[in-house]
């Protein structure tokens, strides 16, 4: 069992290093989406407020969320090719284990 974990997580992967490059990029921008729209939100409801100033900060929430957008479409692919890679390795790999612990209690 360990071994498999092993495989799973292994940090000599490129693509799992990928995966975690991309979600350590990602996690900090998705903190900075939600305070740039929380700050749009209280541009918005202050009425003194310019407009320019409520579309200024509309826009940089924007440009974060197609930045966001642009990892998520990079971050599906590599995942799904994990998840792929997981499959494979669990259907081939752990029934040769399983093949070969019937054969070793068969004897």
């Amino acid at each position: 069992m360990e071994e498999r974990q092993f495989l799973y997580t292994s940090n000599n992967d490129p693509l799992i290093r990928d995966i975690r490059i991309l979600i350590d990029i990602l996690n900090p921008l998705a903190s900075s989406y939600r305070l740039l729209v929380g700050a749009a939100d209280e541009f918005n409801g202050i009425t003194l407020a310019h407009k320019s100033d409520l579309e200024a900060a509309i826009k940089r929430a924007d440009d974060m969320g197609h930045i966001i957008d642009d990892i998520d479409k990079k971050l599906k692919p590599l995942i799904k090719a994990l998840i792929k890679t997981m499959d494979y390795y669990d259907e081939n790999i752990i029934n040769l284990d399983a093949g070969f612990i019937e054969n070793e209690s068969s004897d």
